[in-house]
């Protein structure tokens, strides 16, 4: 089940670099469900990653780059085919992790792909830090209004496994103290986001939780991709001061407390 690309550097910290929607991608979803797709096309897709320029230049690292790909279609890297499938890929990912010897973990993606970052950011013992970009939080919500008519070829039908991913975040079954005691969240996002609401509500209930949570806020009225592709070199600054264990030091971040920043 875990597919993707290992780029080694001889590090002992590891970047889960979390892949975004691709529209080529969900241009496949007709024929995932008239059951004419062509699964070495899509498969092919799924090998265009996010974030490659960065992980090139930036070689203080190992990365593996986590596709969202199982077998026709793609869950947020919650569910695929009408089944959810965290638990067996959180698994996978913690062998990958202890077979190389990792010592400090950073689960990092923007959109889906921050949406993956936060899931194994709450499943994966060995993650030590979450950077998401402009997650989706309630994601099931998200597909009702963004991607119904792809809806189908996600669920199945299988409207019990949608109320579960939908509250994943907020099912407290999902949170082993054992393994988020260790972990920090860093949250980016914006108030023209189209989650920017859940994502603040995940916010406290991780805070209600004892997890350790940073949040930085763009005050510009930016809707949700232009808050990550007009911003990329806070984006590679910050993920720096994270692997690096340092303080935020972009210089037009504003800190307002221990927890919260402003751009």
């Amino acid at each position: 089940m875990l597919h993707g690309r290992h780029l080694k550097n001889g590090s002992k910290h590891l970047i889960l670099v979390f892949q975004s929607v691709s529209k080529k991608v969900l241009d496949e979803v007709p024929s995932v469900l008239n059951g004419t797709a062509d699964h070495a096309k899509i498969k092919k897709l799924h090998e265009r990653y996010n974030w490659m320029n960065f992980c090139m230049d930036y070689k203080e690292s190992d990365y593996l780059f986590v596709q969202d790909c199982f077998s026709d279609s793609y869950g947020w890297y919650l569910f695929d085919g009408g089944k959810a499938i965290y638990n067996e890929l959180n698994e996978e990912l913690e062998q990958f992790i202890t077979k190389h010897g990792y010592e400090k973990v950073i689960a990092f993606g923007s959109s889906k792909g921050g949406t993956g970052a936060l899931v194994y950011g709450v499943l994966n013992r060995y993650i030590t830090d979450v950077f998401a970009l402009v997650p989706q939080v309630k994601v099931s919500s998200f597909i009702d209004r963004y991607h119904p008519t792809e809806k189908e070829a996600f669920y199945r039908g299988n409207t019990a496994l949608e109320g579960e991913i939908d509250t994943f975040f907020f099912n407290s079954k999902n949170y082993q103290p054992d393994v988020i005691k260790n972990t920090t969240f860093h949250l980016y996002t914006g108030k023209n986001d189209m989650q920017f609401a859940e994502l603040m509500a995940l916010k406290d209930y991780l805070q209600e939780q004892d997890v350790r949570v940073k949040v930085i806020i763009n005050s510009y009225r930016k809707s949700h991709s232009p808050l990550v592709t007009e911003h990329t070199n806070l984006i590679y600054r910050t993920i720096r001061d994270i692997n690096e264990s340092r303080p935020f030091g972009f210089p037009e971040l504003i800190r307002l407390n221990d927890d919260a920043y402003m751009l």
